[in-house]
């Protein structure tokens, strides 16, 4: 069993590919370290999970119910059950596992905070980190680090979360 919450869930969603003919980022990959990772291959969410040891990329085959606290994955069964606030079901769905292998997300998670004077980034990659950020805390507060104008800029989210936006080139 694989238990994520709410924010995790929401956030490697958001970040997770839809339709890319790479069908292995199509899906939020469960680290069996206790990680929740969902790339598209220009972001990267990462957060933490309760893995106990599983690993698999699953797609979700229903839309997430407005409310809930986490969810639980049965990948033996192939299903995710939508748990509440109080400890009640509110929503079970069929999941696919895909089979493939996800990208090393932890070597492009290397971080080497350093200085920029500028980096581009795609403004709506932006607005998804501050929609992540919403999902941990209302206010949506975060820290933005660069490290250089070719690496990736990291948005922490909370204690144990981040995004990672890869720079676009200028002209």
């Amino acid at each position: 069993m694989i238990t994520v919450k709410r924010a995790e869930y929401l956030s490697a969603l958001t970040c997770a590919g839809v339709k890319d003919v790479r069908y292995y980022l199509n899906g939020i990959f469960f680290d069996a370290e206790g990680f929740i990772v969902g790339t598209d291959g220009h972001r990267l969410f990462c957060g933490k999970a309760t893995t106990e040891g599983e690993s698999a990329i699953i797609n979700v085959k229903a839309k997430p119910p407005a409310k809930f606290d986490h969810v639980v994955v049965d990948i033996k069964n192939r299903s995710a059950t939508f748990i509440d606030d109080k400890a009640q079901e509110v929503l079970t769905s069929p999941i696919d596992i895909i089979d493939g292998r996800f990208p090393d997300w932890r070597r492009v998670s290397h971080f080497k905070p350093g200085k920029v004077e500028a980096i581009g980034l795609h403004l709506p990659y932006l607005a998804d980190a501050a929609k992540c950020s919403k999902y941990f805390d209302k206010k949506a507060n975060g820290v933005l680090e660069m490290q250089d104008a070719a690496g990736a800029t990291r948005f922490r989210i909370g204690n144990d979360a981040y995004m990672l936006i890869m720079p676009v080139r200028m002209q």
